[in-house]
């Protein structure tokens, strides 16, 4: 599709450009965005549904909300800090508890808190037997298809999306690796009767951490783990922070306590601070390397930052019993938490590495074509927020275009944002209306100029200086008149959608491809991908056919799909007649994708957009349907007039009115309206009068400014009307 590098956009959806007849137009497929508990959740192991390619790709259906959703095939979703497929969350061991999770000791199998049976319940829905606790939620987006909801996204099914806390760390119990946070500090009741312990004050927070990435592993169920790739347990700054795996002062080489120097020291002086207590800020050393690659430097970038009483943090994650069949009281309770944020200043040496990224908040729209009659509002904004250890270099944030066939993941450069110009030190804002940031892709990655390309391993397993995360804020088109109806999502425009995603299990693991979903939610399905033995063929769409009169210029509008991957320079795409029309037409521009011809005279003629690449040839054809030409149209003087009455920076509305006649008192007429911007809208047909049938009427309000305007008949006559007249009082007329 094409990028769109300016602001929000009103868009009128274009009917046929150019042609005097009129496009075959679906019926706009109904958006639906929902939240709410998950009532029930089922996998379609009998292929109802879909035929899946591989087990792990099976849809299903899910009810929320009293609504009845269908999951298509290769549905890939979203968790907190987790990638799955919709088959994984029935998969016992997805959901098995690892570790010294709270509950654990002296338990020989361990319990799962909401049990999982194979291929039948994912232990999340309310239908479940045994119900979960206390419930999820989920969101879930697409659109109403022949009365069927079929969903696009899923993003994220989560216990509760804002399920958090915050408060001073007063607690820590090295054995087990868990916090109670917001109580007395240094409880003496939690030294006596342990951390677990109804008098040990404070919430009881332990880390999701399936593969001990912070401290000792332990999760009670991992489909609900922190993300122990791009780190979501770290320091403000971005730093990964950890609990020590064995008590003070004992060392844990990869959290080590040399990573908190003390008040006082050469690292400065906090006067909200003890002598001696552990910085909440400071600036790390570069790093000194020795001859085996150890850092000799104290502090150690390199290594994760110890979290310490007195500490201030905030947290979410999922509320677990201790004892999974013990009652529902404040005393058995705990969150595991997948992400936690400790409010630690701490910076790396400018301009060395490592340094580390952290992401906040993104979000992305999804631009996208109008539909037909329908005024919306689209939009190619872009916000990303975030924070970095080494605030001196720029942060360039990038979309990962994924190979729909092979996986293979390519980085294309979307920005560059500076953080040295916030008043927050260590935090970075890239925040615009509009640019070339399509198409949006599934995964963003945000990388410091200070190493984020090196692709260094430290903090435990952690790629420094990047931060790459899936993004669960798609902005889409909306309606921008009310009664109107609901414009669908364009999840066509989502590339990972629409053609798919490569091997579930990542590029080269060999693995069933995640191809587009099925059922497809809206109204026509896009071209599928064909996958050569190296990458996606070009996905080719030469468009609807289409109907125009004799006389008249049309013009076709074709789109191709390129694989990512493949190399720009052998592209091609051609537009050529078939060789078996009786009659040829010459064919301008054949090598854009909106080539023109002269209909001078009536009959069926067959066109075909060819593309092809370094992975191969696609082709697509349209039929194109010449009438000959009818009536004789006409405008009296002054019978089409547009007056403003709106203006703002989105562009100039006003009242549009139109008066058009016709020799033929049978024919209806249709008005065509083309934008300042381009952007097209089809009025539809006027309003006629018994005693005057060969005439016709239009008065639209909150019409946009005309660049001109087109009438069409039935009968096959046409008028073209520019509006560049200024006749005063802001009215302008066409003719």
């Amino acid at each position: 599709m094409k990028s769109m590098t300016g602001l929000t956009r009103l868009l009128l959806g274009a009917g046929l450009l150019g042609a005097t007849g009129v496009q075959a137009q679906d019926a706009p497929t109904p958006q639906f965005d929902i939240l709410g508990f998950i009532q029930e959740a089922s996998l379609d192991t009998a292929g109802t549904i879909c035929q899946a390619t591989d087990p792990r790709l099976r849809g299903g259906t899910l009810t929320v909300n009293g609504h009845k959703l269908i999951v298509p095939c290769n549905t890939l979703l979203q968790l907190p800090a987790a990638t799955m497929t919709w088959a994984d969350l029935f998969d016992p061991e997805n959901s098995r508890p690892v570790g010294s999770y709270i509950g654990s000791p002296g338990v020989t199998t361990p319990v799962p808190a909401n049990p999982v049976y194979p291929d039948e319940k994912s232990g999340l829905a309310l239908a479940d037997a045994p119900a979960p606790f206390p419930s999820f939620e989920v969101r879930a987006q697409g659109n109403v298809v022949n009365g069927r909801y079929i969903v696009g996204l899923i993003s994220p099914v989560t216990q509760q999306g804002l399920n958090a806390g915050s408060g001073t760390i007063n607690y820590i119990d090295y054995k087990i690796g868990a916090l109670r946070i917001g109580g007395t500090l240094n409880d003496s009741n939690c030294t006596n009767s342990g951390i677990l312990s109804s008098k040990c004050s404070g919430a009881l927070v332990q880390v999701n951490d399936p593969v001990g990435r912070w401290g000792l592993v332990h999760s009670p169920d991992p489909r609900f783990s922190g993300d122990y790739e791009n780190s979501t347990v770290s320091a403000a700054t971005g730093i990964p922070v950890c609990i020590p795996r064995v008590a003070p002062p004992m060392v844990d080489t990869e959290c080590p306590l040399t990573n908190r120097p003390l008040n006082g020291s050469s690292f400065g002086t906090d006067p909200f601070l003890a002598s001696n207590a552990p910085l909440r800020g400071f600036t790390m050393p570069a790093p000194v390397l020795d001859a085996y690659g150890n850092n000799t430097a104290v502090p150690d970038a390199y290594k994760q930052v110890p979290m310490m009483v007195g500490d201030q943090v905030d947290y979410a994650g999922t509320l677990f019993k201790i004892d999974p069949n013990g009652a529902n009281t404040p005393a058995n309770l705990y969150i595991s938490a997948h992400t936690l944020s400790d409010n630690l200043g701490i910076f790396t040496a400018p301009g060395v590495p490592p340094a580390y990224v952290t992401v906040e908040e993104i979000l992305i729209g999804t631009g996208g074509a109008g539909v037909q009659g329908l005024l919306q509002e689209a939009s190619t904004r872009l916000t990303v927020v975030g924070t970095t250890t080494d605030p001196t270099r720029l942060i360039d944030i990038y979309a990962q275009d994924v190979n729909a066939c092979t996986g293979e993941g390519k980085l294309r450069w979307l920005a560059a944002t500076d953080p040295s110009t916030q008043p927050v030190k260590g935090r970075f804002v890239y925040r615009v209306l509009g640019g070339t940031f399509m198409p949006p892709t599934r995964n963003y990655v945000m990388k410091s100029q200070t190493g984020g390309d090196l692709g260094i391993k430290a903090a435990n397993g952690i790629t420094a200086g990047q931060f790459l995360l899936p993004n669960f804020e798609f902005v889409f088109p909306e309606n921008h008149s009310f009664g109107d109806p609901f414009v669908p999502f364009n999840f066509q425009d989502l590339g990972f959608l629409a053609q798919g995603s490569g091997p579930v299990g990542g590029f080269g693991s060999g693995t069933a491809v995640l191809a587009q979903l099925d059922p497809w939610p809206g109204n026509p399905a896009p071209t599928k991908v064909n996958c050569s033995a190296t990458g996606a063929l070009p996905v080719v769409n030469a468009g609807a056919d289409l109907t125009a009169t004799a006389l008249t210029t049309v013009k076709l509008t074709g789109n191709v799909s390129w694989d990512s991957n493949d190399v720009a320079w052998p592209r091609t795409q051609l537009w050529s007649q078939d060789s078996t029309d009786s009659t040829k037409v010459t064919l301008l521009n054949t090598s854009t994708l909106t080539p023109s011809f002269y209909a001078a005279v009536p009959g069926t003629y067959h066109f075909t957009l060819t593309a092809t690449d370094q992975f191969g040839t696609s082709t697509d054809s349209i039929t194109v349907t010449i009438i000959p030409a009818g009536d004789i149209l006409s405008i009296p003087a002054g019978g089409a007039s547009w007056t403003l009455t709106t203006s703002s920076k989105r562009g100039s509305f006003g009242k549009l009115s139109v008066t058009a006649t016709t020799s033929d008192s049978t024919a209806l007429l249709t008005l065509t309206e083309i934008a300042l911007d381009g952007s097209s809208t089809n009025w539809g047909t006027g309003a006629k009068t018994t005693t005057a049938p060969q005439v016709s009427t239009w008065a639209i309000k909150g019409a946009a400014q005309p660049r001109s305007l087109k009438i069409t008949s039935t009968s096959g006559g046409s008028l073209t009307l520019n509006c560049n007249v200024q006749s005063g009082n802001g009215t302008l007329l066409c003719q």
